[in-house]
């Protein structure tokens, strides 16, 4: 029994410990690490060598009501696709809306990250039509 858990335990941290070492792939100083993790998870069937960088993300609020309770928040990831084969420079954009307003800064700080994770991942799909 014991082994069996042992085992299944060493199995799930060597699949957690999986790193993406991509050489075809590279970033600039404007990427996080998380940024970049997301992303070579998405593009991990690209073999041709491309250059990501200017990765720019950002909010903006609007529509607030009377009493500053409620607002839509507009959030906006921009990046440059370099193609070096191909000698191009290609702007890539994504938006998303988010309407709701939490209270709580943590449960903010969870949204914006869920949504910065979908603005990359609708990125990296822009990225894939213009490589493939």
């Amino acid at each position: 029994m014991f082994i069996r858990n042992l085992t299944i335990l060493l199995f799930l941290a060597s699949c957690s410990a999986t790193t993406f070492n991509f050489k075809n792939i590279k970033f600039d100083d404007s990427f996080t690490t998380t940024d970049k993790y997301e992303l070579k998870k998405c593009l991990n069937s690209v073999i041709e060598d491309i250059d990501l960088r200017d990765f720019n993300f950002s909010l903006s609020a609007e529509n607030i009501t009377s009493q500053g309770l409620e607002f839509n928040t507009k959030y906006i990831g921009i990046l440059t696709l370099n193609i070096p084969n191909q000698d191009k420079n290609i702007p890539i954009q994504a938006m998303r809306m988010n309407t709701a307003n939490y209270i709580s800064s943590n449960m903010a700080d969870e949204e914006r990250k869920r949504i910065k994770s979908l603005i990359l991942l609708e990125m990296c799909q822009t990225i894939q039509t213009h490589v493939s």
